[in-house]
């Protein structure tokens, strides 16, 4: 499997199993409240270079159009403040769920604005 396979495989699962806990605990309430500035200002960021980077590291577990493969979960659909605090917890490291492991290495090639672009890409498939 090759590696954007595996850290396709690890967002998708640890999107889908941290969902149910996004905003349950004052530290989820602290990391929503430090990334409502960054959903907001997804107008300041370019979806076709967001395209362009998923469609490297994201497609072969997310699809094409982000709505999930198999056992890998939808993105399309998620609010943007959602999808930008999971990058930036597997970015930092957090043990989030058992595919931390696979998303935390492709979530630390990020920059904050490849996490903007990604981010404002997929909404744009809503």
């Amino acid at each position: 499997m090759s590696k954007s396979s595996i850290f396709l495989f690890c967002l998708t699962l640890t999107l889908a199993s941290t969902q149910a806990m996004a905003g349950s605990s004052a530290e989820d309430t602290e990391a929503e409240g430090a990334t409502s500035e960054a959903a907001a200002d997804q107008a300041d960021f370019d979806p076709a270079a967001g395209e362009e980077l998923y469609m490297k590291e994201c497609r072969a577990c997310h699809g094409p159009t982000a709505k999930g493969v198999s056992s890998y979960p939808k993105l399309v659909g998620q609010s943007a403040e959602y999808l930008v605090t999971m990058l930036e917890r597997y970015r930092s490291g957090e043990k989030i769920g058992p595919n931390t492991m696979l998303m935390a290495p492709r979530a630390r090639k990020l920059s904050d604005e490849d996490i903007g672009d990604v981010v404002a890409f997929i909404t744009s498939l809503e």
